[in-house]
């Protein structure tokens, strides 16, 4: 099956590019969907599709347990 990239996962992927590129970028998924206007679930869904195709790793947590991703 392939995924087809959805407005969704562009929502997702330019609210978190500004971070990436200055490096680790914190990613509360609250935060993600305040601004996306997206559900909880849809932004984790597309977070899932950014990871699985390469286009960010996460390397971690940070101390408030929000995931810390970057550029691979």
């Amino acid at each position: 099956m392939n995924p087809v990239v959805t407005d969704d996962v562009h929502a997702v992927a330019a609210c978190l590019a500004p971070a990436l590129v200055r490096g680790p970028a914190r990613c509360r998924l609250q935060e993600v969907a305040a601004r996306t206007g997206l559900t909880l679930d849809r932004v984790n869904d597309c977070l899932r599709m950014l990871l699985k195709r390469g286009c960010m790793r996460q390397t971690g947590c940070d101390g408030e347990r929000a995931p810390v991703y970057v550029l691979p």
